[in-house]
């Protein structure tokens, strides 16, 4: 039996184990898949042992970044935005890549297109940003601002593409009107930062796509001020499920019904 996991800290919310081993189920694999909550302060210790157990894992908060002075090769996706979520076993060698970012596209379009003339807020440059918005800037080739409580590490994320911006949270929410959609990516709404919000949607206009890759809870604080404000909103559950079915296609050769993936999602939720 061949062994998967999602690896992170908090790691209790997440249902990868479920989508993942309804997939598994579905198309008769011998596998199980579970989560792993490793130590912030001895991953450095505790990340290789896990390894030895495993043919493959997902990474999560706050690890995307971590993991990879352990890998031996890196998909050229994940070596140019910096940020592994998904670590695969290739001939006894430790191969990362990022699905975050193609499954995060496939999910807002959803909702609608994408356009080279959109203006797309980001709020936060952890590892999913940096999936996400190189996907923007590869497939979209939209203009993309970046807002981050440390403006350095948002201008580090950004630094090959000049027009795009690295502003401060206080110059999001006052520049909010100007954006035609808006993702927030880190992980305040989770359950210890459930009751607060990255920032204030004071100046949103209505109409815009508000976007929150947070799944579990279904609706985040962000979501609801977004949705009070005549926003179009979406959670995570849709990039959830589509870089989960590229995850396990590059485990396992085989394509995973998404259909399947997230009924067993909404069923946990």
């Amino acid at each position: 039996m061949k062994n998967f996991a999602v690896i992170g800290n908090p790691i209790s919310h997440s249902l990868s184990p479920e989508m993942h081993n309804a997939a598994i189920l579905d198309l008769g694999i011998d596998a199980h898949y579970t989560r792993k909550r490793l130590s912030i302060e001895q991953f450095d210790t505790e990340f290789p042992l896990f390894l030895e157990k495993i043919e493959g894992c997902n990474v999560t908060v706050p690890f995307k970044e971590r993991v990879i002075p352990f890998l031996d090769e890196l998909d050229d996706f994940a070596r140019k935005c910096g940020a592994v979520n998904t670590i695969v076993r290739r001939n006894s060698k430790w191969v990362g890549y990022n699905t975050d970012g193609l499954g995060y596209l496939l999910g807002l379009t959803e909702k609608r297109a994408l356009h080279k003339n959109d203006h797309v807020l980001l709020i936060g440059a952890g590892g999913a940003s940096k999936g996400i918005y190189l996907a923007l800037k590869e497939k979209v080739g939209c203009q993309v601002t970046v807002a981050n409580r440390t403006i350095q590490k948002a201008a580090e994320m950004i630094r090959d593409f000049e027009n795009d911006r690295a502003i401060s949270l206080d110059m999001a929410e006052e520049e909010l009107g100007s954006f035609t959609i808006v993702i927030q990516t880190t992980s305040i709404g989770l359950p210890k930062t459930i009751d607060e919000t990255p920032i204030s949607l004071h100046h949103l206009k209505p109409g815009t796509i508000c976007s929150d890759i947070i799944y579990n809870p279904a609706k985040t604080l962000f979501l609801k001020e977004a949705e009070k404000r005549q926003a179009i909103i979406q959670n995570g559950l849709p990039m959830f499920i589509h870089q989960g079915a590229l995850a396990f296609r590059l485990w396992t050769g085989q394509k995973p019904s998404t259909d399947v993936m997230k009924k067993a999602v909404l069923a946990s939720l």
